[in-house]
């Protein structure tokens, strides 16, 4: 930002990550950044393309690894958050989410079988996108929740504050925290804990302002709000849900739900294929767990494409 004297979109630093391809970009774009939510992360591969929501966090930066992890073979495309730019209105509402991110994935595929997912809160709307696409007609290979909770058994009692969440979502999973140090923490205390450790691993661009971040924080809180706001619709299909076996260091160990659907059984009877994994929900994109996330995730895609295979030529 400093060298180009502008705001620059946080998908730009996918597309280019040296000084002289942001040149070659914004040139192109004569000076006006993209407003798009899709954010190409791997777009080599003759496969379906992955399509994966964001967490409340809004940004996609956490699923490099996992993207690198299902192959160079696996085109994958992250779906940010609007309103990270200055003058751009972020979206409120799940259902307002998936009907945007809906136009902006048919830029890629117009038609299905489609691979949709998403972690934490992006899973809610992976799943209304889900559900909107079959309502017209399309088919749906593949709708994988990482650790999402349906908003009714969402646990109230939180032990982290939505702005340590937050940073937890941009820098937790490569730092080395203490969780049980963090948890007894004040909430401010929490904050600077990890930024200190984020700016010590060189996590943090040099240049990130304090407005982006504040924009950060800002669409967090918008996205917990449409969180608890959201009634999820029947859902007729197959949902695929990975498990966080350790839970939340978020949540204190007395609210975890004993559902081990996470609520989702209520929408989709009979239909929810649970996976668990080992370690915590904020791991779930990173070393070590994201390893067996990968793995999980590209058998159950191989299965459902197989299976949307043979119902198609039925």
């Amino acid at each position: 930002e400093q060298d180009f004297g502008r705001s620059l979109p946080l998908a730009t630093l996918f597309q280019a990550p040296t000084i002289e391809q942001l040149a070659v970009i914004l040139q192109q774009e004569q000076g006006v950044p993209t407003l798009s939510p899709l954010v190409p992360i791997q777009t080599q591969g003759n496969q379906p393309p992955i399509f994966c929501v964001h967490p409340a966090g809004g940004t996609v930066f956490c699923y490099l690894e996992l993207s690198q992890l299902l192959g160079a073979n696996q085109p994958f495309y992250g779906l940010q958050s609007l309103g990270q730019q200055e003058g751009q209105a972020p979206l409120t509402t799940v259902e307002e989410m998936a009907n945007v991110y809906l136009a902006a994935i048919r830029e890629v595929q117009p038609q299905g079988p489609y691979l949709l997912m998403g972690w934490s809160f992006g899973g809610m709307v992976a799943l209304q996108m889900a559900h909107d696409l079959l309502s017209q007609g399309e088919q749906v290979a593949f709708l994988g929740l990482l650790d999402t909770y349906a908003p009714a058994h969402m646990p109230d009692e939180q032990v982290l504050s939505e702005d340590v969440e937050v940073l937890l979502e941009l820098f937790g999973g490569p730092l080395s925290l203490d969780w049980e140090v963090l948890r007894d923490l004040p909430s401010e205390q929490q904050s600077a804990l990890i930024w200190e450790q984020a700016h010590q691993a060189n996590l943090v661009p040099p240049d990130l302002g304090a407005a982006q971040i504040e924009r950060l924080l800002q669409l967090m809180k918008l996205n917990h709000k449409a969180m608890r706001s959201y009634s999820p619709p029947d859902y007729p299909d197959v949902i695929t849900l990975l498990h966080a076996e350790a839970g939340s260091v978020a949540v204190s160990s007395t609210e975890v739900t004993t559902d081990p659907t996470l609520g989702w059984q209520a929408i989709s009877p009979s239909k929810v294929e649970v996976h668990t994994i080992p370690g915590y929900h904020e791991y779930m994109v990173y070393q070590p767990t994201v390893v067996i996330v990968a793995e999980t995730i590209k058998a159950d895609i191989e299965k459902g494409l197989n299976t949307d295979v043979e119902t198609s030529s039925k």
